[in-house]
């Protein structure tokens, strides 16, 4: 059994701004700036357990350092967090790990003043084992660095269309377990008639067993009842195995947007180690269910399924982009009570969010933040970013991959596939972005063959990498801004011309539109840009357009709610983006009841 410790709460923290960041040695009273010596001294003291930090700011954990202090609203830079926390007596047997849901971008962890570990990606859960340097019985001191600085070499990378919040913005805990446990599983379920094949990969780590026996017994419930259990016995002969077990479960229920049964998969490992019992469990809620691309459609459990989906960040006004339970099944209210079935973002949401998209029947489009990679103008376009990009999406799969909500993966958004200007730099960028989307893809094909994954394309037609796709996922915007909703017949048929030449490039694979939308500003009550009756009108004519076309699956409109843009996108009419069909506060435009009157009607 795991014990797991908080670390939700306030902690101090101090902006530490580029200068103080690089070289902290400057705030003793002996400094000497004339000293070589002295100026290169960095990190002096932020991280020891004695450092006084009494005029910090007490801050609270989770939110972004953005959210808690007014005064750092627009802040990208380093940040630094201290907290003390007192470690049990019974844990010094225990493998300790700190875990953080999400942390904002680059994490560096210090315990009692010794580097502990790091890691890159602002969106993805990890943990960092930290039992070597505690100290249980007393009060021990975490010290974090965070940075959330956009660099061209990072995912995503310089400039991108959300705000990009910094700090310890998710949950973070403390977790204590036996050195032998259940690490992670992949479930992959299989049907056969009337019954299905809940196949069960079960990774463990064992390094103080040696070659002892281990057993794993394996319970799938419903509702608090067993439909299906079974029993696996091994001997460990390394420190890490992989083992395989297969329950089958008679007349299953199928998980579906409108029935979203769960059940409960729960794993036990048990063994002896010098004659004590060791233990550990694992548990995940499944939804068994079938997703495959098959003859130019999207089939669920053998069935075509429509996509009516929407763009959706995870910001609220008073919590910005830390978990917020309660508020997001609200908004999943909101999309389900309108007829749809899916949400999208460019990031990966808090840990609760898939967990409520399982109870409540709502899919996922999971995508990698690897955003408009390639394009030098927002400063996205170094090829180390493909590496940093391939560790993400291992780290998203891993996680992801046993909820039935995630109906597929996407490894990128808008990347430059196709040259902008014929010139030698613009060409080898298309070389790098496409081999790198592509590796991608194949990437996700081996971690997990049991859902398609595609490549977000502004690109199209022409975009090489959908050679690699299960599916063509394109993203619409005709002139998205015309005068008046007369010129929309014009915009569909040009949707529609350019659907005729994909389907050319692409006779075998289905059609996504993974966006399509337009601005609205709440409470401008006209038929013309930017107004609410507009953007109702053009919504609706895309929609009815699209669903005509042949082998197109459905459509995900940009967005859900307005947001705050980038800081470093000046070109927008404002710092908000109201491509919503809510505002901020989620108040409701226009284009809500025309969705709701279309989406209803489809099944």
């Amino acid at each position: 059994m795991h014990d797991v410790l908080s670390l939700d709460g306030i902690w101090k923290f101090y902006p530490a701004f580029g200068d103080i960041e690089s070289n902290q040695r400057f705030m003793a009273p002996d400094f000497d700036s004339s000293s070589e010596a002295d100026t290169a001294i960095k990190d002096w003291g932020w991280y020891e357990p004695d450092f006084e930090d009494a005029g910090w700011l007490d801050v609270p954990v989770p939110m972004s350092w953005n959210q808690a202090v007014p005064d750092l609203w627009s802040y990208e830079g380093h940040g630094w967090y201290r907290k003390t926390v007192f470690i049990p007596r019974d844990w010094d047997t225990k493998r300790i790990t700190f875990e953080s849901d999400g942390s904002n971008y680059y994490t560096t962890l210090y315990v009692n003043g010794v580097k502990a570990g790091t890691h890159e990606g602002g969106y993805t859960p990890f943990e960092i084992p930290i039992h070597s340097l505690l100290r249980p019985g007393e009060e021990n001191t975490l010290a974090i660095a965070v940075d959330n600085i956009p660099k061209k070499d990072r995912c995503p990378g310089g400039q991108y269309d959300w705000w990009n919040h910094g700090g310890l913005y998710r949950n973070v805990r403390l977790r204590a377990k036996a050195h032998a446990y259940i690490e992670n599983t992949q479930v992959i379920t299989s049907f056969e008639n009337d019954e299905v094949q809940v196949k069960i990969a079960i990774f463990s780590t064992h390094t103080d067993i040696n070659s002892a026996p281990f057993q794993v017994r394996a319970m799938l419930t419903r509702a608090g009842e067993v439909v299906a259990q079974g029993n696996l016995s091994q001997s460990a002969t390394d420190h890490k195995s992989v083992d395989k077990l297969t329950l089958t479960v008679p007349n299953p229920h199928r998980w579906t947007p409108d029935t979203p049964v769960l059940y409960t998969l729960t794993l036990v490992f048990s063994a002896q180690v010098n004659g004590e019992a060791v233990c550990d469990t694992w548990s995940h809620r499944l939804g068994l269910r079938s997703v495959e691309v098959r003859e130019q459609q999207l089939l669920l459990n053998g069935e075509p399924f429509v996509i009516k989906g929407v763009n959706y960040y995870e910001d609220q006004q008073d919590s910005g982009r830390s978990p917020n339970p309660s508020a997001f099944r609200q908004d999943m209210q909101r999309l389900k009570d309108m007829g749809g079935n899916l949400i999208r973002c460019h990031f990966p949401l808090s840990p609760e969010c898939y967990d409520i998209c399982d109870e409540m029947g709502v899919f996922f489009f999971s995508e990698l933040p690897l955003y408009q990679w390639g394009r030098p103008l927002v400063h996205a376009h170094a090829p180390e970013a493909l590496d940093t990009a391939k560790a993400q999406l291992r780290e998203i799969i891993a996680w992801q991959r046993n909820h039935p909500c995630v109906l597929l993966w996407s490894v990128s958004n808008e990347n430059l596939c196709l040259p902008l200007e014929n010139t030698e730099e613009q060409h080898k960028l298309v070389e790098m972005t496409v081999a790198g989307n592509t590796e991608l893809v194949h990437l996700c094909h081996e971690l997990d063959p049991t859902r398609p994954a595609v490549e977000v394309s502004n690109c199209w037609p022409g975009d090489r990498v959908f050679n690699a796709t299960d599916i063509c996922a394109v993203n619409v915007y005709q002139a998205s801004s015309t005068p008046h909703i007369d010129s929309l017949p014009e915009l569909t048929q040009r949707m529609h011309e350019r659907f005729e030449v994909l389907r050319q490039e692409h006779p075998d694979q289905p059609i996504l539109v993974s966006e399509f939308g337009v601005w609205a500003v709440r409470g401008v009550k006209t038929d013309y840009f930017p107004g609410e009756y507009y953007q109702a009108e053009c919504l609706r004519q895309y929609w009815e357009a699209l669903v005509k076309e042949k082998n197109c699956i459905g459509g995900i409109i940009w967005s859900f709610a307005d947001a705050d843009v980038h800081r470093r996108f000046e070109w927008v009419q404002e710092l908000r983006v109201a491509y919503g069909l809510f505002d901020v506060h989620r108040r409701p435009k226009a284009a809500v009841e025309t969705l709701r009157a279309l989406w209803r009607s489809v099944r």
